[in-house]
């Protein structure tokens, strides 16, 4: 029931961040964005292991990019809309000790006093885990999504495996992470 419920909140959490019109700064061409932080792994076979990351956001997705992306979802899957976000560049996510996964989405929007950075990436996949077949290739994706206060801290949720799907019999836009995920970004702050 709780696992529902977290899984309800982070759909929700996901439709209103990634797919909602009311967002700022996602025309500005100004220079990138760039943050570092702690990535926490809270239960699970992760529990306990932290990791450095540091992201780069060259540009914000566009309101009009991100309806063409949820459509392309919504009308071919998620296939059609992994095939194309493969071609984004936005920046990149960069797990201490690698090379990192560039950035397919980037959105930027305050509400109150918090600046809340949604990211999604093509996950990189192992020649194993591709080999193999195995459940996780169903989930490509990577998403954070960090609440920067306004002392310039920031805290958030990771999900290294995702699905994105439309669920046509509700209507809405779903993210679901791959098993039991409990990675917290914390301690995220900007260095530029």
């Amino acid at each position: 029931m709780k696992c529902r419920l977290m899984k309800y909140a982070m759909l929700l959490m996901f439709a209103y961040a990634a797919f909602s019109i009311a967002s700022y700064g996602q025309n500005d061409k100004t220079k990138p964005d760039s943050y570092s932080g702690v990535l926490i792994g809270t239960g699970g076979t992760i529990g306990g292991k932290t990791l450095g990351f540091n992201f780069n956001v060259n540009s914000y997705t566009t309101d009009d990019e991100l309806q063409s992306f949820a459509t392309l979802l919504k009308e071919k899957g998620q296939g059609a809309l992994l095939n194309v976000l493969q071609k984004q560049d936005k920046g990149r996510f960069l797990p201490t000790g690698s090379t990192g996964t560039q950035i397919a989405i980037a959105r930027k929007r305050q509400i109150g006093s918090e600046t809340i950075i949604t990211i999604v990436t093509p996950r990189r996949m192992g020649f194993g885990e591709l080999y193999r077949g195995s459940r996780s290739v169903d989930y490509p994706f990577g998403y954070l999504q960090i609440a920067i206060d306004d002392k310039s801290i920031g805290t958030g949720k990771v999900m290294a495996a995702a699905k994105i799907k439309f669920n046509k019999k509700s209507g809405q836009y779903e993210i679901e992470s791959f098993g039991n995920q409990y990675i917290k970004a914390t301690n995220v702050r900007p260095w530029n």
